[in-house]
């Protein structure tokens, strides 16, 4: 974080040092307003910092910690094995079914939770391809809930979701050239795992373009699984979430995510996604075009991009509730 971001009661994660190694403050100490001044003054421009505050603010997630590691092993257990063989590709049943009872814990959690679900951890920082999956599958998931899909066909989408991404399991990493090969292996692969023919086209189609500008086959809107088309807008979400620099402006994720509408994407089901997606998650911490900085405390449902946001100052606080104050809009997202 910019040290002109960085406020009193955070926390240090590292030691912070000059440029010639010697040790300004030590890790785990609590900044203070003068700690910051006199970094200033030394020339420190940024710290890494644990904030009390913001962890505070976030709530629970949308399924349980201990479901969320029951998808990352499921897929992983997959991924790993390094199917360069499709044709001797063939997961246990045991193994199967075990996927199957963990996809139908997500659609229950997650139903319970959807009337608040834009105020609840879902995704986390894309770490791996694992973490990755299961962002996509809890965001599709919630997105397909919404839209009030019907349980067989949320169990198609959370499966498609999970393993969107299977193939890459034979791509070596370093082959870029290729890299649409993985949507060919996962078809390949899924179709020796027992499962939906709408799950192996999640895998197959999650490339193709609304107009038939994608990969691999070029194929137009019509002639791509309505589940791929809806995979294909939360997996290059959660890409770009990650791809965003310190101070990406959130509001051109969806700008550009928009002017793709009926080009890139399928329209209606992106207007629905992003009625369920936090753009910023609570507990971010953010600049408005005040000048201000504050924490987003709140989301509501059709208005991603206006959040609660908390103004710290010297007397409490000032809760902003950006919808009804169309004046002023986040400009940077600094931590979240």
């Amino acid at each position: 974080m910019r040290i002109d971001d960085a406020g009193a009661g955070m926390v240090l994660t590292q030691d912070v040092v000059d440029e010639r190694g010697k040790l300004l403050l030590e890790k785990g100490i609590t900044l203070t307003k003068k700690y910051i001044s006199h970094l200033k003054r030394l020339g420190v421009t940024k710290v890494n910092v644990f904030d009390p505050y913001a962890e505070s603010l976030k709530q629970a997630g949308v399924v349980s910690p201990l479901l969320r590691t029951e998808l990352r092993d499921c897929f992983s257990a997959l991924f790993q094995m390094k199917a360069w063989d499709i044709l001797n590709f063939r997961p246990p049943a045991s193994h199967l079914q075990r996927i199957g009872s963990a996809v139908d814990s997500v659609i229950d959690e997650a139903a319970g939770q959807l009337d608040q679900v834009v105020n609840l951890q879902v995704r986390q920082p894309r770490e791996d391809e694992t973490q990755h999956a299961v962002n996509v599958c809890l965001m599709a998931v919630i997105t397909g809930l919404y839209l009030r899909f019907e349980r067989s066909i949320l169990r198609d989408l959370a499966l498609g979701a999970l393993f969107h991404d299977l193939g890459k399991s034979m791509l070596p990493s370093a082959d870029s050239d290729k890299a649409f090969l993985h949507t060919i292996y996962g078809r390949e692969l899924l179709l020796r795992s027992n499962v939906s023919t709408a799950v192996t086209r999640i895998a197959a189609e999650h490339h193709e373009a609304f107009d038939g500008s994608g990969h691999p086959k070029g194929l137009l809107a019509k002639d791509v699984h309505p589940l791929s088309r809806l995979v294909c807008i939360v997996n290059h979400f959660d890409t770009v979430m990650d791809e965003s620099v310190q101070g990406y402006k959130r509001q051109a994720i969806i700008d550009g995510m928009l002017a793709g509408g009926n080009r890139l994407y399928d329209l209606n089901l992106l207007r629905a996604f992003l009625n369920t997606a936090a753009l910023f998650p609570v507990g971010s911490l953010v600049r408005l075009n005040t000048g201000q900085t504050g924490y987003v405390t709140a989301n509501r449902v059709h208005f991603p991009l206006r959040p609660m946001v908390r103004v710290l100052d010297d007397y409490g606080h000032t809760d902003l509730d950006l919808v009804l104050r169309p004046n002023i809009v986040i400009t940077e997202l600094i931590a979240g």
